[in-house]
């Protein structure tokens, strides 16, 4: 087991041993890195690349992604910012720029992907991505081929703004088994921060921001948007996400999701996160009828939820009731061992709760006990979704029994 550095002024011709004989790109330490070797970013700098934990570890020691030195944490980037010669005028007010040619423009240069999730100008972020030429309307609209991303723009784009970047459909890190990613930012993603299936993974003092937007691949709707900032997909076990920072995601901070369920998810913690700005913050969902199966002894506690709803994603969404804390799609597994205990959920945007169906449809063994709700006055905690009258005011009457319900004026 070895221990690398990464630095913005390595090299990757160097050994990696120590910080004056660091490396320099996330592509080298893709190569290198063995299960239970560590590699420390250094604090200040960006890296651009995805990240690819190894799949082999028989060490009995995590592989570990850290940072050293002083200094802000450091930041894994997917942005794309072009060059100020890269535009080529269309005409009609549309400008291109080829993705696929890495003289066009800097950042991750690594995946050439062009399925663009949003638009980073100047530090605003402009989501209107279109999905036909002739849709281009407004200024900083887009849309791309498999090629290029075309802009609606009145001059030169690079006469408009100092920097622009593209978060294209690449996530940041891949999940692995025994895993350990602490003290780093990710960004700039259109599709996720981390995500995959992972067993004895722990992310700690992390931060996610300005994930999500692109189109998400094969799916059966047709131009579907999609981006969370830690998705553990089937059958994982045993993972802590602990003291992170989550803001600006298109979809939820924090997910538990699959098909094909074999086992679910057991033993999963999501404790001391803080939350805004995203559409949703914690999301569950499975699909699958073996016996046992589905979520087992999962907690999401001591998380602060902030303005949820109240993102850069939410005016392109075709579906904007889901602007929820908490939220719950299908539950087709037999199991749903979940605690929402101890958090506090400030300021959702249409409702701290969503389940598809409606509150009725929550299982019983998904329990949330010990919150506190600050809502809007008359809003209702949970979107209705279609139940009752007396299933909503049942659901109301539980809820209302294990946590503190606070009527607020938000400033």
């Amino acid at each position: 087991m070895a221990t690398y550095y990464l630095s913005a002024n390595g090299c990757d011709s160097q050994d990696g041993l120590t910080p004056e004989t660091a490396w320099k790109t996330i592509d080298k330490i893709n190569q290198m890195l063995q299960g239970g070797d560590t590699v420390c970013l250094h604090c200040g700098d960006t890296f651009w690349g995805k990240i690819f934990p190894p799949r082999e570890n028989v060490t009995g020691t995590p592989t570990t992604y850290t940072s050293y030195g002083e200094g802000p944490k450091p930041i894994v980037s997917q942005y794309k910012t072009a060059l100020p010669d890269a535009w080529e005028d269309c005409g009609d007010g549309v400008w291109k720029l080829d993705l696929k040619n890495t003289a066009k423009f800097t950042g991750n240069v690594t995946e050439l992907d062009t399925n663009v999730g949003f638009l980073n100008i100047d530090g605003s972020i402009y989501p209107r991505k279109c999905f036909s030429p002739d849709s281009l309307e407004l200024q900083w609209d887009f849309w791309n081929d498999d090629r290029y991303v075309y802009v609606k723009s009145s001059a030169d784009p690079a006469s408009l703004a100092r920097t622009i970047c593209f978060a294209c459909n690449i996530k940041c890190m891949r999940f692995a088994d025994d895993l350990l990613v602490e003290n780093i930012i990710f960004k700039g993603a259109g599709a996720h921060g981390i995500s995959g299936t992972a067993h004895r993974a722990m992310v700690r003092n992390c931060e996610f921001h300005e994930i999500g937007g692109s189109q998400l691949p094969g799916f059966s709707v047709p131009n579907t948007r999609y981006g969370n900032g830690v998705e553990c997909w089937t059958d994982s076990s045993d993972v802590l996400v602990e003291n992170c920072r989550f803001s600006g995601i298109y979809d939820v901070a924090i997910t538990m999701q699959g098909n094909r369920v074999k086992s679910g998810w057991i033993n999963m913690t999501f404790r001391g996160n803080v939350m805004w700005n995203c559409q949703q913050c914690f999301e569950i969902w499975s699909s699958g009828e073996l016996p046992e199966t589905g979520f087992v002894n999962c907690v999401f506690e001591q998380n602060v939820c902030i303005d949820s709803g109240y993102c850069w994603g939410y005016a392109v969404r075709p579906y904007k009731l889901c602007a929820a804390h908490l939220l719950l799609y299908e539950l087709k597994c037999p199991r749903c061992d979940i605690v929402i205990r101890n958090n506090t959920f400030w300021q959702a945007r249409v409702s701290p709760i969503y389940k598809s169906g409606g509150p009725g449809q929550i299982p019983s063994d998904y329990r949330i006990t010990g919150n506190t709700f600050f809502l809007s006055p008359g809003q209702d905690v949970a979107y209705r979704d279609g139940c009752t009258e007396d299933e909503y005011q049942a659901f109301y009457d539980r809820l209302r029994a294990e946590n503190h319900l606070v009527e607020t004026a938000y400033a």
